[in-house]
């Protein structure tokens, strides 16, 4: 068990000896017994990208947001938002990387740090290996406690809601060693398992489904040549600049929440896209007609676990559900790749087309953690103040909605009144 009695906030880090990298980046470190955190920048953990992998590989709970890469992307595309990643190393195995986990830096009325910590992102759990999960969790709120240039309060939307690293979280919260409110539960659909994709769909669709999905690529295919393609490696760049025109083609684009409708996310994208692709985390599948790309999905990786990032689809040929074709392509793909375990649909509940196509499931929270123990008064003020600002925009909403219908009752009034 991690001790904080020994405490000290400004034990100088352990510096040549990680994994023989600089001290740059390094913001401040704890040490007790063979265990050390830090916390450092995103340049300082893109150096350790060889340590992350190998800890990536061993974790039972992936999470392909925390990568060095798209991490270093992001703090690159939007320099203004401080990204800060926290580090356990195990130093009585030669200085082993045991756990990362990164947050964004928000100010405003309730400051906090927020994972996941780049845009787009779908899961903000650390990376830890089991054994350890629950001392590094410890020693990292007492890092965060003893430094006085970081809030308190850690913001995870969301966040795995089973395994390891949520029976740790718990068991610190029964001994009062922290705080946590969870403000929403969701379902998402995941896929895991040994089986082919004939089987598998056999499964999980209904025989009236599954035939009305074949007529529906059928009638594609009467359309011109189908084909299903992965871009990956040196073809992820020139992929991705071929999924961010699609998107933007559809109803996001319409609505401007497309990645490309923001210079700064667009940037994001490109920047990680082009990283992971090289180092083989990210891939980008595609449906084509004739050539023509009608529906595109990205593929990221990390420790076994691939993530189905994001999904567009041509909206002129809605009408054949290239989505949904894509969808069963991809399945397919996966379930025959033996270095994939698990995929995660990185939706943000248990609806959509995976959800209907794939039958496992994953339990994720939002919630909130303030890492000082015992009850905290300053953690439940932080709660109420939470509470207050969901309500603002609901009474908002609520105001704008009586001022609307204010005209409407003077004039019922005044046609009861002439009845």
């Amino acid at each position: 068990m991690f001790s904080t009695q020994n405490f000290d906030a400004h034990v100088p880090p352990v510096t040549e000896a990680l994994a023989g990298q600089p001290s740059s980046g390094i913001r401040n470190a704890a040490q007790s017994g063979g265990l050390k955190v830090e916390h450092v920048d995103t340049t300082r953990f893109r150096a350790l990208d060889a340590a992350f992998r190998r800890l990536a590989d061993a974790a039972p709970e992936a999470n392909a947001f925390l990568e060095p890469a798209m991490l270093e992307a992001a703090q690159q595309s939007d320099p203004a938002t401080r990204i800060v990643v926290l580090l356990a190393w195990d130093l009585t195995a030669g200085e082993r990387l045991i756990g990362a986990w990164a947050f964004s830096r928000e100010g405003g009325l309730l400051p906090r740090l927020r994972a996941p910590a780049v845009p787009f992102a779908s899961l903000g759990s650390p990376v830890i290996l089991p054994e350890w999960t629950e001392d590094v969790l410890e020693a990292w709120f007492a890092l965060l406690r003893a430094d006085r240039s970081l809030p308190k309060l850690l913001d995870l939307n969301p966040s795995r809601d089973s395994g390891p690293f949520r029976t740790a979280l718990d068991r610190l919260v029964s001994q009062q060693r922290c705080g946590v409110r969870v403000t929403a539960r969701h379902r998402r659909a995941m896929l895991e398992s040994d089986g082919d994709a004939e089987t598998y769909l056999r499964g999980t669709l209904s025989g009236s489904r599954r035939a009305k999905l074949r007529q529906l690529r059928a009638k594609l295919g009467r359309q011109g040549t189908v084909a299903y393609v992965l871009h990956a490696g040196e073809a992820v760049p020139a992929a991705a600049e071929q999924f961010l025109e699609l998107e933007a083609l559809g109803w996001k684009g319409r609505r401007g929440s497309a990645m490309q409708s923001d210079a700064r996310q667009a940037d994001f994208v490109r920047r990680a896209l082009g990283a992971l692709g090289a180092q083989g985390l990210a891939s980008i599948s595609a449906l084509t007609l004739d050539g023509r790309t009608i529906s595109m999905c990205v593929l990221l990786k990390s420790g076994g676990t691939a993530f189905t990032w994001k999904i567009a689809y041509d909206e002129t040929c809605g009408a054949y559900s290239p989505g949904y074709q894509l969808a069963l392509e991809d399945t397919a793909m996966l379930l025959s790749d033996p270095a994939t375990r698990r995929t995660d649909s990185c939706a943000a509940a248990e609806i959509g087309m995976m959800s209907e196509i794939w039958g496992e499931r994953a339990e994720t929270a939002d919630l909130y953690i303030g890492v000082r123990p015992g009850r905290s008064l300053r953690f439940e003020t932080e709660m109420a103040l939470l509470t207050l600002i969901r309500l603002v925009p609901e009474l908002r909403r609520r105001l704008q909605l009586r001022s609307r219908l204010k005209p409407l009752l003077k004039r019922l009034r005044a046609i009861r009144r002439g009845a």
